[in-house]
């Protein structure tokens, strides 16, 4: 077999990244069927049988999340120690930034470390074009030097089933998924935000279902086998689930497989809430959605496709000091909340559903021309 790819994905316990890697594969199956994929954990270190692997391949592919990161390499990738050892031609698909504040700004000079550089100018030198998922990671990779890049959005947005298909408004919301964030383990504000929320939701939908979905496990012994797993992170998770049902909210987690998060929103009638790729998804099948940021991964998807989307915190606190008190004691917050993102978020609702969803409409017509870049992104590739 010498007619393949391989790629190196990142799906450990978060639903999303899961979705990443099945929409991924059926991109490749649909617009390179001439050749097969084989799929490597991206955390682990290339041991010797697998760089002779990724040696015989066409290319080698870094593919989806947040990838583009301060210690992108060896931090995300491990790769090898040596990465000439590596000589096959490299790319990325669908790579993001992931900056807390998320500013335009912080684009202009995105902090990477000097293997990070090294490594992606590497994949710049192969000859193909990277594919990132939003104009902020197309921007910073751009003011590093690195420029063969294209702007063709998370391989998420891609239904092949649904590229044609109308968006319609439904007459009547009976079921409503509010998925959480992850910034309330570090901030009181998010957290009494995200609470807030979701009350809210609850009185304006009364007769509606509501469903609060975690995209991470709540299952304490197989969240910490996760790799980079923290327990604070599994313990406030499940704090919070105490809470919803203190208040009478069904939830569900589907962590650890993308089927789960696909049954689970094309079963309802709206989304609402943090998680980027609950919003992807349903914007992919042209239902309602709405995205409450709390990084620079919900800004980048307003660049890329936009739709409902709130900002969450008007700003992040990320210096050394900032982080060392948000440490020392739970409640100095590192974010500041948006205050009026709840109203806001009941006004864009208000709006869409008076309006046959205009943003939801538009957001699918700049969903249909990234894929034209997605599928100038697949035929150049060996």
């Amino acid at each position: 077999m010498n007619n393949y790819y391989v790629i190196l994905t990142g799906s450990k316990n978060n639903a999303g990244d899961f979705l990443i890697k099945h929409r991924a594969k059926a991109l490749f199956a649909s617009l390179r069927p001439d050749r097969e994929v084989v799929d490597l954990d991206g955390w682990k270190p290339l041991d010797d049988s697998q760089l002779q692997l990724i040696n015989g391949a066409k290319a080698l592919i870094l593919t989806g999340g947040p990838a583009v990161q301060p210690r992108m390499y060896p931090g995300i990738y491990p790769l090898r120690p040596n990465l000439e050892e590596i000589q096959v031609p490299m790319t990325g698909l669908g790579l993001g930034w992931k900056s807390m504040r998320g500013a335009w700004t912080d684009t202009y000079d995105y902090p990477l470390s000097d293997d990070s550089l090294r490594l992606l100018k590497k994949m710049d030198s192969s000859g193909l074009t990277i594919s990132v998922r939003d104009y902020q990671t197309l921007n910073a990779l751009n003011f590093k030097g690195v420029g063969n890049v294209s702007m063709t959005g998370c391989p998420a947005y891609y239904d092949l089933a649904k590229l044609a298909a109308d968006v319609i408004w439904p007459e009547d919301v009976r079921r409503v998924a509010f998925s959480l964030g992850v910034a309330f383990v570090r901030s009181p504000g998010m957290e009494r935000l995200m609470k807030e929320q979701i009350l809210r939701i609850r009185h304006k939908y009364p007769e509606a279902h509501l469903t609060a979905v975690f995209h991470h496990s709540l299952n304490p012994e197989l969240f910490r086998s996760t790799h980079g797993a923290h327990e604070q992170h599994n313990r406030r998770h499940n704090e919070f689930a105490r809470w919803l049902l203190s208040e009478g909210i069904d939830y569900v987690d589907i962590s650890g497989a993308a089927e789960k998060l696909i049954e689970l929103y094309s079963s309802v009638d709206l989304h609402v809430g943090y998680r980027v790729h609950a919003h992807i998804f349903m914007t992919s099948i042209g239902k309602p959605s709405l995205l409450i940021s709390e990084d620079g991964r919900a800004k980048g998807v307003q660049s890329a496709v936009g739709g409902m989307i709130v900002d969450g915190y008007s700003d992040f606190r990320g210096s050394l000091v900032a982080k060392a008190l948000n440490r020392l004691s739970s409640q100095f917050d590192i974010y500041r909340t948006n205050d009026c993102s709840t109203q806001e978020m009941l006004h864009q609702l208000q709006y869409e559903e008076a309006n046959c969803g205009q943003r939801l409409r538009a957001a699918r017509r700049a969903l249909n021309v990234n894929y034209e870049r997605m599928t100038a992104f697949f035929a150049q590739l060996p």
